[in-house]
């Protein structure tokens, strides 16, 4: 059997399976499939497909260099119930050689193009193209993330108004009255006081004066290892989680001091200085 050569939505059945390291170490999940019908957009209805070119081998990579888990991860569970708990268990449990649709597209990589599949769902799901949303929480860390240029791309934050000015105070009036000095509660006159008759007493002994040390220099700190924005993200939202933060406390904190700094630009290739300023956060 030949491997389908048409762009289109196909469905069909997984015929074998297997886990696979891609060429830049992440784990992925290759499916063999076998196509038994094709999506007939025009009149909206699966036809038959009964030609040559019936097989596909998918390659879904299931981890990105983040550590998450992948769209083509989550399509897996969908499409043929993997549980998400062991790679093994895609390429030994045979319940997963169930139904299945996917999509075939071209693809262009080192000038040469060439037409695979790119996309998998469960069999009865709507064919074609469909718009991919993230969650609210993966908006927000890009909204923190890409803060600064936003601020650039919608013309900077906007001015906030100024407080209104307190008033002066007013300063108390000195009362013109004197004041009486205060009486005395002795008439006799204070005597000076008299020396001893053994003579003058012996001023006390000044202390030794201290050893004479040389001058220590302090210490110059270490400046922090420069880091681009990208990494002091991911830094900076293991360390929130860490401490405790939720996604959107992270996000926050992030955008507040991405917009002290003036934005990215401002921060420039740099950002070590947000990285520690975001650990005093903590």
């Amino acid at each position: 059997m030949a491997q389908i050569d048409r762009v289109g939505s196909f469905r069909g059945k997984v015929v074998d399976r297997g886990i696979g390291e891609s060429s830049g170490g992440f784990p992925q999940a290759i499916l063999q499939l076998e196509a038994t019908e094709l999506w007939d957009a025009e009149n909206g209805v699966w036809v038959p497909w009964a030609y040559e070119e019936v097989e596909t081998i998918a390659y879904l990579i299931l981890f990105g260099k983040n550590g998450k888990p992948t769209l083509s991860a989550r399509q897996l569970m969908k499409s043929l119930g993997w549980d998400g708990v062991a790679f093994l268990d895609i390429q030994e449990n045979d319940k997963l050689n169930g139904q299945i649709q996917w999509r075939m597209e071209e693809n262009t990589y080192e000038g040469n193009t060439t037409i695979r599949c790119q996309w998998i769902d469960h069999y009865d799901a709507v064919p074609g193209k469909k718009v991919q949303k993230i969650d609210r929480a993966d908006i927000q860390r890009l909204q923190a993330k890409f803060a600064g240029g936003l601020q650039t791309l919608s013309g900077g934050p906007k001015p906030k108004a100024a407080p209104p000015k307190a008033a002066p105070k007013a300063t108390p009036k000195a009362d013109p009255t004197p004041v009486a000095p205060p009486a005395s509660t002795s008439s006799s006159p204070v005597s000076e006081p008299q020396e001893s008759s053994q003579g003058p007493s012996s001023a006390a002994p000044e202390p030794p004066a201290a050893p004479s040390q040389g001058i220590v220099k302090p210490k110059k700190a270490k400046k922090p290892k420069a880091i681009d924005m990208g990494s002091a993200w991911e830094q900076c939202y293991a360390a929130g989680k860490d401490a405790g933060k939720t996604d959107v406390e992270v996000s926050q904190v992030w955008t507040q001091l991405v917009m002290e700094a003036g934005g990215n630009e401002s921060v420039g290739d740099d950002w070590s200085g947000i990285k520690a300023a975001f650990d005093a956060t903590l």
